[in-house]
């Protein structure tokens, strides 16, 4: 599958060979400043299981629907973010592909539980290794207009390139894509735009 891995230092853009987890993704590390990067992905095998969804029991006695993927062994840590992108064609024969080729395209998620199960990967020749996620949608620009809290409206793409911006992640946040139903949690400070664009800063949610 494909994922964009979300990392936190400079890093390639592209796919690495031998280094991407299942499918394609952006990949960011546990938390810090965003820089759009590369992509990477994957080593050993412990013991081979059927991947079914799990609830886990709170200590209330609720249970709770845990979401589980599969990513590359060196990705495997808790806290790492990453976009989903979609199947490969090298996916298609994987007979776990789908516990792997679950999540929704171009969302972004989190890892907050590694477990100690690993399955080779056709993609790339290693080893993926499973793990449990939360979507964990960026902060993100809007419109002053259309930021209210509570809102759900369609994410509009800011037109600019200008990638020295201070505000250029916010303008071009990895794992929401235009068109994207996102719900406003919360409105933040006001940016100053050097375009004269009059935008917020925002977190928010993927919408229904």
């Amino acid at each position: 599958m494909c994922r964009d891995e979300i990392t936190r230092s400079p890093a390639r853009i592209g796919k690495l060979v031998g280094t991407s987890s299942p499918g394609t993704s952006w990949s960011y590390g546990p938390l810090g400043a965003i820089d759009p990067g590369g992509m990477n992905l994957w080593g050993r095998i412990s013991r081979t299981v059927t991947l079914k969804p799990h609830r886990a029991i709170g200590w209330d006695g609720a249970s709770a629907v845990v979401e589980i993927t599969l990513v590359g062994e060196r990705q495997a840590q808790v806290g790492h973010e990453f976009v989903y992108r979609g199947p490969q064609p090298e996916c298609r024969p994987c007979k776990v592909r789908a516990a792997c080729l679950n999540q929704a395209l171009g969302q972004r998620y989190r890892i907050k539980r590694v477990r100690d199960v690993t399955h080779p990967c056709l993609l790339n020749e290693e080893r993926a290794r499973v793990v449990e996620v939360e979507l964990a949608p960026p902060e993100a620009s809007l419109p002053s207009r259309a930021a209210i809290e509570g809102a759900v409206l369609s994410y509009e793409k800011i037109v600019c390139s200008n990638a020295a911006c201070p505000n250029f992640r916010l303008c071009h946040p990895l794992g929401i894509e235009p068109g994207m139903r996102v719900r406003v949690q919360g409105v933040g400070a006001e940016l100053d735009c050097p375009l004269g664009y009059s935008l917020v800063s925002a977190t928010v949610a993927y919408g229904d």
